[in-house]
């Protein structure tokens, strides 16, 4: 008996050798044949998405820059060549390149800049500031800015073939510089004061040097904004009520 149990005692551990063995060829074939993660490799020609956005909106800025008007004379745009490494031959050539579109302009052009100016004042009535002979994507066109009595300021686009208006534009800042004039007109009109009498009631309240005052609205009141310097070189910002010289409100800045 006891030779039998000592038989099934080293069977029972080599069973769990192999076991073991087993095992771990188990894991060992497990850890090689574990899928590795799948390789992408990008195409030839295939852009990246930050590459593909740039490129649209450089052809979308580029399809904004193109006229949306057609002149009846047109010419062949020609493609710019490659800026030269020298600054004054790159500028001579510059200047030949266009003295040579000019002349290549005025050529196909059937009027002259008088005609061109007298169907753009009749369209916008006013004084010719500017005028150019230019081409817009192959349109060959006259540029003019038309200065109106009140002081608007509009590019018109007149055909350098029949004369025919193609577009109108009003300048938005000279727009803009007009209803700032108007405005001041009308603060001017309001005041009762001047700037010197506000300049006097700002340094009497604060003791300094005054620089221009500034006439202005507030809370639906004119004013003056005068900016006093002391003698130490501090800084004052005081409002002085425009129709009576009343000091409406101080602050060191």
């Amino acid at each position: 008996m006891a030779t039998t149990h000592k038989f099934r005692k080293i069977a029972y551990s080599s069973l769990f050798g192999l076991g073991l063995t087993a095992g771990g060829v188990t894991l060992a074939s497990a850890a090689t044949t574990q899928e590795k993660p799948p390789t992408t490799i990008e195409a030839p020609g295939n852009k990246t998405d930050t590459e593909s956005t740039e490129s649209k909106a450089t052809e979308h800025d580029e399809a904004d820059e193109k006229p949306d008007y057609t002149s009846s004379v047109t010419i062949e745009v020609t493609p710019e060549g490659p800026e030269g490494s020298d600054a004054d031959e790159a500028d001579d050539s510059e200047d030949k390149a266009d003295t040579a579109e000019q002349a290549k302009l005025e050529k196909v052009a059937k009027i002259d800049a008088d005609a061109a100016s007298k169907a753009a004042t009749d369209k916008v009535p006013g004084t010719v500031d500017e005028v150019e002979l230019d081409e817009e994507d192959g349109n060959v066109v006259y540029e003019f800015d038309v200065v109106a009595q009140d002081g608007t300021e509009t590019e018109v686009i007149v055909d350098a073939g029949n004369g025919k208006i193609l577009a109108q534009e009003v300048d938005k800042d000279a727009d803009e510089a007009k209803a700032d004039k108007a405005e001041q007109a009308k603060l001017e009109k309001a005041a009762k004061i001047d700037a010197n009498a506000a300049s006097k009631a700002a340094t009497d309240k604060v003791p300094g040097t005054a620089d221009k005052p500034e006439l202005d609205e507030e809370d639906g009141k004119v004013v003056y904004e005068v900016d006093v310097t002391a003698k130490d070189g501090t800084q004052s910002e005081v409002l002085v009520d425009a129709t009576n010289g009343k000091i409406l409100a101080e602050q060191a800045d």
